[in-house]
């Protein structure tokens, strides 16, 4: 199974916080892979794929920042019209709801995130293969 580690921590809505995250994981070495970052009205989710996510998640939770970690699914794709609605269209057609997506982007090839029910992610899993993408170990 090619699952991907996420880690989603949450942030207060104040001035630094998003760096104090980011220094800690720096400071110790950590490599940023992507990042994400929904706000609502008093607070934020940050979503982070890291290089080692056992220390990131060590390290946050020793500066007290509450977390969790969630298995997703990194695809590639060709970066040209069409590519990503035949993704969401096989997972569609076949009953898997996509709880969230966001992407890390190049000109040449597209690599999106999605989060998908666990119960449902061994079957997306084999969709995406059998609809010809790829899925990734690491990004």
């Amino acid at each position: 199974m090619n699952q991907i580690k996420q880690i989603s921590v949450f942030v207060e809505d104040k001035m630094g916080e998003l760096t104090d995250i980011t220094t800690i994981l720096s400071d110790n070495g950590i490599s940023l892979k992507s990042i994400n970052l929904v706000d609502s009205s008093d607070f934020g989710l940050l979503r982070v794929i890291v290089d080692d996510t056992k220390k990131a998640a060590f390290v946050l939770e020793k500066e007290g920042f509450s977390l969790t970690i969630t298995n997703v699914l990194g695809i590639r794709i060709k970066n040209r019209v069409g590519s990503f609605n035949k993704v969401v269209t096989a997972l569609s057609k076949n009953d898997v709801n996509i709880e969230y997506i966001y992407t890390v982007d190049s000109d040449k090839e597209g690599i999106f995130i999605f989060k998908v029910s666990p119960k449902d992610f061994e079957k997306a899993e084999k969709i995406l293969k059998e609809n010809g993408i790829e899925t990734l170990k690491t990004i």
